[in-house]
C-alpha cells in the first residue's frame, strides 16, 4: 500500500500520469475516442497509442450514494448541471424540498402559489440546451449501446441502474481510474458504511480519503457549542492529527486536505496571530448572540465571512502548517461554479498566491498547495502561478468535461508554462455519467496539443543545443543585438 504522504504521486503529480487525467483510459474506455480520432496526424496518434494504457489518478473526487440508480430526464439534469445546483433558492427556504416530496396534490397547491414546476422547467431547459449535455449523451450511448437518443440514454442507464454497484464500477473502469481521493466533506450525508459500499463498488479503483477543514470547524462553531477560539483550535488540530495520522477521517487514513475558504473570503493571507484571531471570533460571537450576523449563503454572504475572516484565515493556516509538517498536500477550492454557496468574484487563483508562498520569518516555506476547479474560466491564472512556485499545483476542471472544442486551446495554453509533471485534469464526480465523460471528452484533444508542442520544440531538453548537440557554453555565441 502506497504512503499516504505520497499523495501527490498517487495523484500524478511529479510523474506523467497527472498530465493525463480524465482523459486517458484502457482499450475499451477508448472506442469513442478512436472513433473521432481519424483527423489525427501521425504524432498525435502515437501519442493517443501511448496513452490508452496508462491508468488514470482523480485528485479530487466526492462519493456517490446509490439514491441515483433510477432516474428520469428531469432528474438526470438537475443532478448533472452546475446552474441547478441552487434550485431550492429560487423559492422560500424549504419550499423546494416540500414540492420534491409532495404527491400531486401538494404539487398542485405548491405550484399555484410558487409557480415551482414553471421555475424548474426553465433552469432544466437551459442546462439541458448545451453542447456538453449532446456531447455526454452520444458518449453515453456508445457506452450503454444504445440510440444516440436522450430518452433510450435514460432508459438504458435505467436498466443497467438495477445492479448500481455494477454500473458504478463499470464507468470507473472505463475511466480507468487507479486511485479516486475522496473528499470526505462533501458526501450527501453518508455514513463510513455508504461511503465503503461505494469504495466496493468502484473497486479495484482505490478510493482514498481527504480530510476537510471546513467539516471539522463547521462541527465546531456553531451557536450550539459558542466555543473560544481556544477551544476551536484544540479540537481541530486533534481531528486534524487524529485524521492525518490515524484512521480518524472516517475510519480511514486521510492522504491530505481540502480547504473552501477561498471562494468565502476571497484573498487569503495566512498568520499565526492567535489574538487577531480572538478578537474576530469574540466580535462574531457577540453579533450572533445579539442576532446580527446574516445568513451564509442570503444577500449579505460576504458579511457572514468576513465577520469571522480573521478567525478563519487562522485556523486554515494551522492546518496548512499540519500538511507541511507531515509532507501532505492541501487542496484549495479555487474556482467552480456553485452558486449562491461560492462567491464567484473570490475564486480567483491569484488570490492564493501568499498562502502558496506561506512565509514565515521572511521565509517561504513551500507546502504543496493543490488549486482545485482552477481550469475554467480563469484557467491562465492557475498555470501561471503553478509555473511560478513549484510547490503549487492545478487541475483542469471544470474545463473537463464542460469544455468540448476548447479543451485543444486550454491544453496548448498550459502546455506553455506549466511542467508536464503538473498537468492533473479530474471531474467532480456528483453525476456519475460525468465519470465517463471526463476522461473521454479531452481526448483526442491532449495527443493533439502534445503532438504540436513536440513538433514546434524539436529539442525539449533545455541544455541540448541546435541539431540535438550538447551545449557548449564555451563555444562562440552569435554577437548581441545592439542596445536602443
Amino acid at each position: 500500500m502506497p504512503d499516504r504522504r505520497e499523495f501527490l504521486s498517487l495523484a500524478g503529480i511529479g510523474g506523467g500520469g497527472a498530465l493525463l487525467g480524465a482523459c486517458v483510459g484502457g482499450e475499451a474506455g477508448f472506442a469513442s475516442a478512436r472513433a473521432g480520432s481519424e483527423g489525427l496526424d501521425p504524432t498525435a496518434r502515437a501519442l493517443l497509442d501511448e496513452l490508452r494504457a496508462i491508468p488514470v489518478d482523480d485528485t479530487h473526487c466526492h462519493p456517490l450514494t446509490f439514491d441515483d440508480a433510477q432516474t428520469d430526464p428531469d432528474q438526470f439534469i438537475e443532478r448533472l448541471a452546475l446552474s441547478a445546483f441552487p434550485m431550492g433558492r429560487y423559492f422560500p427556504d424549504g419550499v423546494y424540498g416540500r414540492w420534491q416530496a409532495g404527491d400531486a396534490s401538494e404539487r398542485a397547491t405548491l405550484d399555484a402559489e410558487f409557480d415551482i414546476a414553471a421555475t424548474r422547467a426553465r433552469v432544466l431547459e437551459q442546462a439541458g440546451d448545451t453542447v456538453f449535455l449532446r456531447y455526454l449523451v452520444k458518449e453515453l450511448a456508445a457506452f450503454l449501446d444504445c440510440d444516440a437518443t436522450f430518452e433510450a440514454v435514460i432508459e438504458a442507464r435505467n436498466e443497467r441502474g438495477r445492479d448500481y454497484a455494477s454500473y458504478l464500477g463499470a464507468l470507473f473502469a472505463d475511466a480507468n481510474i487507479e486511485n479516486a481521493m475522496l473528499d470526505m466533506g462533501y458526501r450527501e450525508g453518508m455514513d463510513q458504511a455508504a461511503v465503503d459500499r461505494f469504495k466496493d463498488a468502484i473497486s479495484p479503483t482505490n478510493g482514498r480519503h481527504i480530510l476537510r477543514v471546513d467539516t471539522i470547524l463547521r462541527g465546531l462553531t456553531g451557536d450550539d457549542l459558542d466555543l473560544g477560539i481556544d477551544e476551536i483550535e484544540t479540537r481541530m488540530m486533534a481531528e486534524i492529527e487524529a485524521g492525518l495520522d490515524g484512521d480518524g477521517n472516517l475510519g480511514s487514513p486521510s492522504y491530505g486536505m481540502k480547504s473552501y475558504l477561498l471562494p468565502r473570503l476571497g484573498l487569503l493571507k495566512p498568520h499565526f496571530d492567535r489574538e487577531a484571531a480572538r478578537r474576530s471570533w469574540d466580535a462574531f460571537r457577540a453579533r450572533r448572540a445579539r442576532g446580527e450576523v446574516p445568513a451564509a449563503d442570503a444577500r449579505d454572504r460576504d458579511d457572514y465571512w468576513q465577520l469571522q475572516g480573521e478567525a478563519l484565515i487562522y485556523l486554515h493556516s494551522l492546518a496548512l502548517e499540519a500538511c507541511l509538517e507531515r509532507d501532505m498536500p492541501m487542496q484549495f477550492h479555487a474556482g467552480d461554479g456553485e452558486a449562491p454557496r461560492g462567491i464567484m468574484r473570490n475564486q480567483d487563483p491569484f488570490l492564493m498566491e501568499e498562502m502558496v508562498r506561506f512565509e514565515r520569518g521572511g521565509v517561504m516555506r513551500m507546502p504543496q498547495v493543490i488549486l482545485i476547479h482552477a481550469g475554467y474560466p480563469l484557467i491562465g491564472r492557475a498555470a501561471w502561478l503553478t509555473h511560478l512556485y513549484a510547490n503549487c499545483h492545478f487541475e483542469l476542471s471544470l474545463a473537463a468535461p464542460l469544455i468540448h472544442h476548447g479543451m485543444l486551446r486550454m491544453f496548448l495554453e498550459v502546455m506553455e508554462v506549466v511542467p508536464l509533471s503538473k498537468h492533473p485534469v479530474r471531474e467532480r464526480r456528483l453525476s456519475p455519467a460525468r465519470v465517463l465523460l471526463a476522461r473521454r471528452q479531452v481526448g483526442p484533444a491532449l495527443p493533439r496539443a502534445g503532438a504540436r508542442d513536440l513538433r514546434r520544440r524539436r529539442h525539449p531538453d533545455p541544455r541540448r543545443g541546435r541539431g540535438g548537440r550538447p551545449h557548449d557554453p564555451a563555444r562562440k555565441q552569435p554577437p548581441p543585438l545592439p542596445s536602443r
